[in-house]
């Protein structure tokens, strides 16, 4: 019984943030990217948000997925372990619910609003408070592929990775860690390359890669499943060694 009531709490929960990030990303869409200089007030008073709009999808998905996250955080056996467990599950659920946002708005006009990088930010830090312990797994977190794609990005002059795409590695970094942010990275370029790879094939024709969306998957997976993903990994490798 108490699994079904940590569900159903988790999946309204999640239905309340999708909602407004729902909105909040269909607006970033109707303004458009920067470089357009609308009038974001004067949109603001004019938009209007609806289940029939293509944003609403954001609003079961980030359900669905704050489901999986407390399944995977709690293994659905109690609401909650203890407090720190408590706030590590709430972080995760904000972030995931930017990410959901994240890739929407990079698919629509390939740009990233930084409210999500800045709200998954806030989250890594409620993350490391609660394990100060091992602040140095954040701080290097924040740093170790957002440093990598600062580089690519100086020397391509901006062509091959965006600000965005810096911004969003480092505050996700700073939430999940050094090692799952390299996780986030390999199976995010993995995505990428594949799915990518497959749309300019089918259509036969170029298209501007958008890698949030992509990121965003990866940083949902991570965060349900890359402790395990590494461990195994680890393990796997120690087996090959040890051979």
């Amino acid at each position: 019984m108490i699994q079904i009531i940590s569900l159903l709490i988790t999946a309204l929960v999640g239905t309340g943030l999708g909602w407004a990030t729902s909105f909040y990303s269909g607006f970033c869409v109707t303004v458009g990217p920067e470089e357009d200089n609308r009038d974001r007030k004067e949109v603001f008073k004019t938009y209007k948000w609806s289940v029939k709009n293509d944003e609403a999808k954001i609003v079961p998905a980030v359900a669905v997925i704050g489901v999986l996250i407390n399944v995977c955080l709690t293994k659905g056996t109690a609401l909650f372990y203890n407090s720190e467990q408590l706030i590590v599950f709430i972080s995760y659920l904000i972030a995931a619910t930017c990410l959901a946002g994240v890739a929407y708005v990079d698919l629509k006009i390939f740009e990233i609003p930084p409210l999500y990088d800045i709200i998954i930010a806030i989250c890594g830090v409620a993350r490391l408070l609660c394990d100060l312990e091992h602040w140095y797994v954040y701080a290097i977190g924040a740093v170790t592929v957002s440093g990598l794609f600062l580089i690519i990005a100086l020397f391509s002059r901006g062509r091959a990775m965006g600000g965005g795409d810096i911004k969003l590695t480092a505050a996700l970094g700073l939430l999940i860690g050094w090692k799952q942010i390299l996780l986030v990275m390999t199976v995010a370029a993995l995505l990428g390359a594949v799915i990518h790879g497959i749309v300019m094939a089918v259509t036969k024709k170029e298209h501007l890669l958008a890698f949030g969306p992509y990121l965003a998957v990866a940083g949902v997976i991570s965060m349900c499943v890359g402790d395990r993903v590494i461990d195994w990994y680890t393990r796997y490798i120690m087996h090959i060694i040890e051979s």
